[in-house]
């Protein structure tokens, strides 16, 4: 049996196992009733949108409506609840997601105690031969992150190993350590860290680079796997309401599952991708010859509703561990400014001749070092190729040197933000706040001062790493503080709540444009997506209640009722 045969087999039992959500006949739809967003500038509010064969054919008019919907349409009374584009997270990892969520996944821990009863009580009733979870809080450890004792606490039987939320560092007891054949006499890879005793004996945390140490001896993902973790993930983005998303990183094993899962019809998001680079030894997925062939195909390789049209470059690290780059040194003992994944030169290199093939550049950068340094490397092709519409990205930015706020607009570059991690939690006031101190800590996701300098802004999750619900980082937005904590505040008393820089708030209308017609346009789909108009795909969701008639405080708790995906529903709330 071929690859292609085994994926097609095992995807037609999911597909008939798959209930109809709709028995509706012609799938033509009126929504009316209700706060109709459109996203774009309108005169009039609309009082009703016509769908019909996939597409809006109306905005507008109620008595419109009438005339144009078909003698069959649903007519959908949305009074008291939203309509509105679906969402366009900026930033996943469909993969990574489905993982957690089929896993272990302990990222909703609120301490170390209870974190630690999650982890006993998910390995206790495995057979499985590793111990793994997902979503790590390093907030509860100290700098070097969890140590062997507790880890060997946990389980001291089978190997273990936590990812942590931050995507970049795991650990590992013991046992796993052995397996690993990890020592005292183990050499640090390059652009990675082990964390260390002041023997130089290995305390359990690897990151970046050193990770892999862990991972080669973890047994590998199944396509069987691969296939039920994406069609998983796919289903609670359906469910938060996400319409189109940016998988952020992604390699040949991915390009398959989406390929495959378009073809049975069962990708009901569409999905832009970016392929991780492949030359060098970090931060790859394929071997150099398999990344050529996958980028010069990459055209080929795409479907209906999967796009692989960019290419993904990791510029610096996370603060925690110090390896993000920063244009000031760490406060730390060990000081330094963190590093840089590739030389300037090689990177204004790669990126000039990734734009002049027109594939659009989409970065990794936490620092104002690596931030600065892809900004160079953006300018430099300007300067090679001229403008160019490929619409580059810059992903996270927990800081950016306000030297450099208005070079986003000036080259034309994205700035995708996680407003989730917005907040004054335990990373930032834990981990982040001794090593670079409080200025800094204030500058950090500058969201309102990026949209004053005139940046296109746009919002992801970046799931697993965090939350995939949309709604909740459009709050943390508009308020920089706690979204769980506030829910039963009065407005006197979010006011008293620890807030992560208040001049960084920006208002709804930002946030929900950054998630619908600028997200769009930063995926180049704003001709098909994005906004309610006449023309084009019918990809819009209902909401419980009308956000702009809702406490700011209250935002997170409203639910997705319906998603619309080319006019077919995808998901309704039970």
């Amino acid at each position: 049996m071929s690859r292609q045969q085994a994926i097609g087999k095992l995807l037609l039992g999911l597909v008939f196992g798959v209930i109809g959500l709709s028995t509706h006949a012609s799938d033509d739809w009126v929504l009316f009733g209700g706060h109709i967003y459109t996203a774009e500038q309108t005169i009039e509010q609309p009082e009703a949108v016509v769908v019909r064969d996939g597409r809006i054919t109306h905005v507008g008019s109620l008595h419109e409506a009438k005339r144009l919907a078909s003698s069959d349409a649903e007519w959908i009374d949305t009074t008291g609840k939203m309509v509105m584009p679906g969402f366009h997270d900026a930033h996943i990892h469909t993969r990574l997601g489905g993982r957690s969520l089929t896993g272990c996944d302990v990222a909703m821990a609120p301490d170390l105690e209870q974190l630690t009863e999650m982890l006993r009580g998910c390995f206790s009733s495995t057979d499985e031969p590793w111990l793994i979870a997902e979503g790590l809080n390093l907030g509860f450890f100290g700098q070097s992150g969890p140590e062997l004792p507790w880890m060997n606490a946990i389980n001291s039987d089978k190997p273990m190993l936590l990812r942590a939320s931050d995507g970049h560092s795991v650990s590992i007891n013991s046992v796993a350590m052995r397996l690993a054949n990890i020592t005292v006499d183990t050499e640090t890879p390059e652009a990675g860290v082990i964390e260390r005793d002041a023997l130089g004996r290995p305390t359990g945390t690897l990151r970046e680079s050193a990770m892999a140490l862990a991972d080669r001896v973890v047994p590998r993902e199944t396509l069987e796997d691969r296939l039920h973790m994406a069609s998983v993930a796919v289903k609670e983005m359906n469910r938060l309401g996400i319409t189109s998303a940016f998988d952020a990183w992604v390699g040949s094993e991915d390009i398959d599952v989406y390929r495959s899962l378009d073809d049975q019809g069962m990708l009901t998001v569409r999905i832009r991708a970016a392929l991780a680079y492949g030359r060098g030894d970090l931060f790859t997925l394929d071997s150099p010859d398999d990344y050529e062939r996958l980028l010069a195909n990459r055209a080929e390789l795409s479907t209906e509703r999967f796009k692989l049209a960019a290419v993904k470059l990791f510029i610096d690290g996370v603060l925690e561990g110090e390896t993000a780059a920063l244009v000031s040194p760490y406060l730390s003992d060990e000081g330094g400014s963190g590093h840089l994944t590739y030389s300037q030169a090689y990177l204004n290199t790669t990126v000039t001749e990734l734009a002049s093939q027109g594939v659009q550049v989409y970065t990794h950068a936490v620092g104002d070092g690596g931030v600065r340094s892809i900004l160079d490397a953006f300018e430099a092709a300007e300067k090679a190729l001229g403008e160019t519409d490929l619409r580059h990205q810059i992903s996270h930015l927990q800081l950016i040197h306000p030297d450099d706020y208005h070079r986003f607009a000036e080259l034309g570059v994205v700035a995708n933000f996680q407003a989730l991690w917005a907040l004054p939690d335990e990373w930032i006031m834990n981990l982040n706040l001794p090593v670079v101190g409080m200025d800094r800590v204030q500058r950090m996701y500058p969201i309102a001062s990026m949209v004053e300098a005139g940046a296109t802004i746009v919002g992801g999750s970046d799931w697993n790493i965090s939350s995939l619900n949309p709604l909740e980082a459009i709050e943390v937005a508009l308020l920089r503080q706690d979204w769980i904590a506030n829910d039963e505040l009065t407005k006197a008393e979010v006011e008293q709540l620890d807030t992560l820089n208040r001049s960084e708030r920006v208002d709804l209308d930002t946030m929900l444009r950054a998630y619908t017609s600028t997200g769009a346009w930063a995926m180049h789909q704003d001709q098909e997506t994005g906004t309610l108009s006449p023309g084009k795909r019918a990809d819009l969701i209902v909401l419980s209640h009308d956000l702009f008639s809702t406490e700011p405080q209250s935002i997170s708790t409203v639910e997705v009722e319906k998603t619309f995906l080319d006019g077919k529903l995808v998901y309704q709330k039970p």
